[in-house]
Formats: C-alpha cells, sequence, structure tokens
C-alpha cells in the first residue's frame, strides 16, 4: 500500500462500527488478565503511564497472533506490518478502523493514532504523543494516577443524576454510569468530549451525555446526587495542556469547583474533587483552604495526601511534558520557580476534598493530613460521613454511654513483639480498617474497649469492665475512655449494634 492513509479526527457517526471492534479486541483477548498474563503485572502499570521504549516487551510479543499484534500497536505503539494488522482484524477491514480514527496506514504499515489501554472492565481511548514525543495542546490523557484516586474514592451508591465534570477520556463517567440513572460528563477540550463519546460506544453505555463547556456551564441549572471532578488542577503559569493547565493564577481552579459545587449538588448528594491548593507565605493554609467553604451549606472532608515545595512540584510535572529537550526543560523550569516566587507559594497541597449537601444543623469540616489515614476508598468515606451524624445525635455523654457498640468485622488488629529478658514485649501495635489505620494511640485502654465491644452491652457497662481489666475504678478511665469511643466510632471501627441506628449504617 503506497498512499499514506490518515484520519484527521475520531469518527462517532458509526456506532455499529465501533461495536464491532470491540468484538474483535475482546476475541483476541485484549483485556488486562490477557495482557498481564502476556507482558507481565509490572509492565501493565508502567504501560499506564506512559509508553515504554523497552525491547523484552517486543520480545514477549513476537508470536504474531492478534493479541500480540494488538498490544503492540495500541499499547507498545510500535509500527506493526500491514499483513498483521489485517489478519488480526479480521473480518472487519482495516479501513473501517482507519475511517474511525483509530489507525493510519502508509505503505506496508500500520500505527495507532490512539492508545488503546484495558482499565478494570472497561477499555479507553485516549491520546497518544506526536512523533516527537512531545503532546498537542488538547491532548487526551488515559486513565491517570489522579483519575484512580478520584474513582477509589468514589461514593458508589444509587445515584439518579451525577456529574463528571471535566470528563476528559470519560473514566469517571463510565464508572458513574454503573451506579446512576443518568450522567453528565462535561468539559472545555472539544477532543475530551469526542473521545469521551467514543469510549461510552466502545464499552456499550448508554446512559452516559457528555457536553463540551466551562465547568458547570452545560449543566445549566441541573442538581446532583453525585459530582466526581479530577479537573486541571496544576498550579503553573502555562496554559499549553488543557489536561494540566486551566490558565488561572495560582489555584484558582480548584477554588471556583469548591465554591461553585454547592448550587448543583442535591440535598444528601455528594461531591469529591481532587484539588491541588498552594501554601502562600504569612498565610495559614488551612485557613484559607477552609475559607472556600464558608456558608456552602455543605459538610467537607478534606484528605490532604501530601506537600510539595515549589521545585520539587516543578520538576515532577514539567518532567511529563518537557524532558525531550533539555534546554526547553530548563527554561521552563525557570519560568515556573519565578511565577512561585512571584505569587509568594511556598509549597503546594495534594488532596480530595468531599462535600455533602446538608440543610439544617450545622455543617463541620474535618481535616486529615495523617498519611496513615490517607486515600480511603468510596465506602470508608461514606462511613465517615455517617459516624459524623452519629456523634452529632449522641453528642450528650450520657446518650453515647447508653450506646451498644461492636467492632466492624473488617477490623484487624496488630502487635508488633520484641524480645526482652523477662519475655516478649508490645513495642507497637495498631489496629487497620481495610487500608485504613486507626489516627491515634493504640494502648491498652483502646485495646480493651475493642476487645469488649460487642453490640451485648451499653459503652458504660463496658468501660466498666475496660476499667477491671485495668485495675482502675471506672470513674478513673470515664473522660479517657469516651474520647477514645468518639474517636473510634468517627473513624468507622465501632459501630453501633442498636436496631435504632443499624438501619442507617447497614448500606455502607
Amino acid at each position: 500500500m503506497t498512499q499514506r492513509l490518515r484520519p484527521s479526527s475520531l469518527a462517532l457517526a458509526k456506532p455499529d462500527t465501533i461495536h464491532r471492534v470491540r468484538e474483535v479486541l475482546d476475541r483476541a483477548g485484549f483485556d488486562e488478565p490477557h495482557i498481564a498474563e502476556r507482558l507481565g503485572s509490572k509492565e501493565v502499570i508502567e504501560l499506564a503511564f506512559g509508553p515504554l521504549d523497552c525491547p523484552r516487551l517486543l520480545r514477549r510479543t513476537r508470536d504474531g497472533d492478534p493479541l500480540s499484534t494488538l498490544i503492540r500497536l495500541f499499547l507498545v505503539g510500535a509500527p506493526v506490518p500491514s499483513a498483521a494488522v489485517r489478519a488480526t482484524l479480521e473480518p472487519m477491514d482495516p479501513l473501517d478502523w482507519v475511517g474511525l480514527g483509530l489507525i493510519e496506514l502508509e505503505r506496508d504499515i500500520a500505527r495507532r493514532v490512539v492508545v488503546l489501554m484495558p482499565s478494570g472492565d472497561f477499555l479507553i481511548a485516549s491520546d497518544c504523543l506526536l512523533p516527537d514525543g512531545s503532546q498537542r495542546r488538547d491532548h487526551v490523557l488515559g486513565v491517570s494516577g489522579s483519575a484512580l484516586n478520584v474513582a477509589q474514592a468514589m461514593i458508589q451508591t444509587p445515584a439518579c443524576w451525577s456529574l463528571d465534570l471535566g470528563t476528559g477520556c470519560g473514566y469517571l463517567a463510565l464508572l458513574a454510569a454503573g451506579f446512576s440513572q443518568r450522567v453528565l460528563g462535561t468539559d472545555l477540550n472539544p477532543r475530551a468530549v469526542a473521545l469521551a463519546r467514543f469510549n461510552c460506544l466502545l464499552n456499550h453505555v448508554t446512559n452516559v451525555e457528555h457536553l463540551e463547556g466551562d465547568l458547570f456551564e452545560p449543566a445549566g441549572d441541573l442538581q446532583f446526587e453525585r459530582i466526581v471532578s479530577n479537573p486541571p488542577f496544576v498550579v503553573s503559569p502555562e496554559d499549553s495542556l488543557l489536561f494540566r493547565d486551566s490558565g488561572l493564577k495560582g489555584d484558582e481552579i480548584s477554588e471556583r469547583i469548591i465554591r461553585r459545587t454547592p448550587a448543583h449538588l442535591a440535598e444528601g448528594g455528594f461531591a469529591q474533587v481532587r484539588c491541588n491548593w498552594v501554601r502562600i507565605s504569612g498565610r495559614n493554609w488551612l485557613e484559607r483552604l477552609t475559607g472556600w467553604l464558608a456558608g456552602s451549606g455543605c459538610d467537607a472532608w478534606i484528605i490532604h495526601s501530601h506537600t510539595d515545595s515549589t521545585d520539587v512540584y516543578a520538576d515532577n510535572w514539567l518532567r511529563q511534558d518537557e524532558v525531550t529537550d533539555r534546554e526547553r526543560f530548563v527554561d521552563q523550569y525557570d519560568r515556573w520557580m519565578t511565577y512561585y516566587d512571584q505569587q509568594q507559594i511556598e509549597a503546594i497541597d495534594s488532596g480530595l476534598i468531599t462535600l455533602r449537601r446538608r440543610a439544617g444543623g450545622r455543617n463541620w469540616i474535618r481535616v486529615d493530613t495523617d498519611r496513615s489515614v490517607n486515600h480511603p476508598n468510596g465506602e470508608a468515606i461514606l462511613v465517615g460521613f455517617a459516624a459524623r451524624d452519629l456523634l452529632e445525635r449522641y453528642s450528650d455523654h450520657e446518650a453515647l454511654l447508653g450506646l451498644r457498640l461492636r467492632c466492624r468485622p473488617e477490623l484487624r488488629f496488630v502487635q508488633f513483639l520484641k524480645p526482652t529478658e523477662s519475655g516478649w514485649r508490645i513495642e507497637n501495635a495498631h489496629c487497620e480498617l481495610g487500608a485504613l489505620q486507626f489516627a491515634g494511640e493504640v494502648n491498652a485502654l483502646v485495646f480493651h474497649l475493642l476487645a469488649l465491644c460487642q453490640g451485648e452491652h451499653p459503652l458504660a457497662t463496658v468501660l466498666a469492665q475496660v476499667a477491671g481489666r485495668l485495675g482502675q475504678e471506672p470513674d478513673a478511665i470515664g473522660p479517657a475512655g469516651l474520647a477514645a469511643a468518639r474517636s473510634l466510632v468517627e473513624q468507622g471501627f465501632l459501630w453501633p449494634a442498636d436496631d435504632a441506628t443499624r438501619t442507617e449504617i447497614s448500606s455502607v
């Protein structure tokens, strides 16, 4: 074939053809388990974050069967003989794939135009790098690390309407489709909207609509039970990559989203936003951040994941784009650092902010900065909100003392022992709930409290039993015991066993 056949854009007008593409991919075993078996689990994880110039991947796909051909073409990004592509895609014609905007043909070689990457049960199309290793301004990322972070934290209880704000390739919208009647995905980038629509067709998802527009503009006056967002939160002086740069000063994109979200959140609904926020010289970062939530009518849980100095932050982000050109990298790095100095930015934080719309009562803000309790999943976040509701209702000490509590069945207690002359002695101990560790001292009081809370007796009786085991009078551990119980409930380690409170938490 002597003519170069290259599509100008992604085609969406032929859904039946896109469905046939999925049939070809499925028949070849183009999914996470089979690809991991062929390449290795480590390599699959690395491929999710960018191309690998790795001879071993070519060696592991040298047999030329359909799966190897598709891996080389769409994951490794290697040119593949047209004859091998034709045999792999049968009974489809490769020109159908060209027409959809998936591949290009030149002479006897086929090359990818997009990346096709499995993620869970989904196949996700996203943009690949340009021939010189750079990215186009409207480059659409695949399933990024920050997207996976939001996905892990997503509250997935049933919803009528959900919104994916800044949808990108549409991955979060696809996840939301599984627990929502309808989903709206919005993005300022027309290329992102096209790819997100394509991914819905590729994955046979029919309850998602994608619209082009800035932030909440396409949503109009709609309110949603669930909002998720992995926006272009990077703090930079740039406007060169739509997935990274908002073009706004400092962390203004994160502030705008947090301030505007409550107006689009239905009563009782949850919003979860991946954010970066800045630490400005002479200002309290937490006061500044919580100021975004003033008068929002929402409860908020801020989960801080990490803080980077500005030099580390700039280096990390620029290496994802500019590392192929050393001179440009240095120039851009200096520009970013000058920008931070001008804005008096000392450091940049990263985290997830979860909002819940709640009218009536006094709204609360919870801030977690301890890394040992970071990155909880959606179930744990839902438990955290339910726990705060419970403690608000049982704020009176006597009411809490009358509550029968039990340990969550997933709870595990871990002890580290060290040998001494008198035998083994506890060196350290902690309790775990899934990926979470109890944020507090796990002393003898906490240990016995967890051991004795089996839902059979009110807390007052349990605390008396704990005092007995410690050889103390009940009054001596009263305040400390109540404080420990409240902390354990707040973090989801203890739950009420009473019928009156069991119903509301049974779903979480």
